[in-house]
């Protein structure tokens, strides 16, 4: 009631502007103008002016107020929907842009949820160290199952490896983190699981921030979509998931791994 209001008073005081206007120019034009030029100009002038301020006074609230305040609530829409979903970041470079010194150092249970993750281990290794040196810390493994032969399949085709390099992979990760588990200096708890079916996604959980790669069809390495998400509707989603992978998945005890404590 109140837009509609303020729209017919624009309407009124922009039609009044603009008719001064009109009854200046008519003004102008009378004979006694004639023999005074200079202020024939301006008031025809003055005339046409008050004619584009009540025009466009009118335009604006009929047209362009509308198209702003509809871009407003749009913006206000999707920072809603983003608070609500719990992004925190959105990059391509999951490896160079995310603080994972913040993310290690603020997290006491870890889950992850990787193909067989070379890169990630390789640059992250020494957070992982420091994580399973420190008591209390729990850290779930969860891997595709190197001996399901339709899991090692899809992977296979995923990466465009053959069998033997897709199941050599996943079984190095499995080595390498039970050897951490393993060792002297681990406190923590460690514990890996192989799960059959194809993993649609690579997850890394570290408590209150859940960290979630999607994978690419150009069977190619290159950058991929990351989300970091906090508290949310995705947080969630990605939380329960993980519960659901944990209770698909079979433990694999570290000593079928590798031999006694390193």
């Amino acid at each position: 009631m109140r837009a509609k209001l303020t729209t017919y008073k624009t309407l009124v005081y922009g039609s009044i502007i603009a008719g001064a206007g009109f009854g200046a120019m008519w003004l102008s034009n009378i004979h006694w103008f004639a023999q005074h030029l200079a202020l024939q100009a301006t008031i025809n002038q003055f005339g046409g002016l008050l004619i584009t301020i009540g025009g466009l006074a009118i335009l604006w609230d009929l047209r362009g107020k509308r198209d702003i305040m509809e871009e407003v609530l749009e913006k206000v829409r999707i920072e809603s929907d983003v608070n609500v979903a719990g992004i925190d970041r959105v990059t391509m470079k999951y490896l160079d842009d995310i603080q994972w010194n913040d993310l290690f150092r603020n997290a006491r249970h870890l889950a992850v949820f990787i193909s067989y993750g070379s890169s990630w281990r390789k640059t992250q290794w020494t957070k992982l160290e420091t994580f399973a040196a420190t008591e209390g810390n729990r850290l779930q493994l969860f891997l595709p199952d190197p001996d399901d032969e339709l899991t090692m399949s899809l992977l296979a085709k995923r990466y465009d490896y053959s069998l033997e390099k897709i199941r050599g992979a996943v079984r190095e990760a499995a080595e390498e983190f039970a050897t951490l588990g393993k060792s002297k200096s681990c406190r923590a708890d460690i514990r890996i699981y192989y799960r059959a079916g194809d993993p649609t996604y690579t997850c890394y959980h570290f408590g209150e921030k859940v960290l979630v790669t999607l994978y690419s069809n150009k069977r190619a390495r290159g950058e991929v979509p990351t989300i970091l998400v906090g508290q949310g509707t995705l947080r969630d989603f990605f939380t329960q998931d993980l519960a659901a992978i944990e209770k698909q998945s079979r433990a694999v005890p570290l000593d079928d791994l590798v031999g006694g404590k390193q």
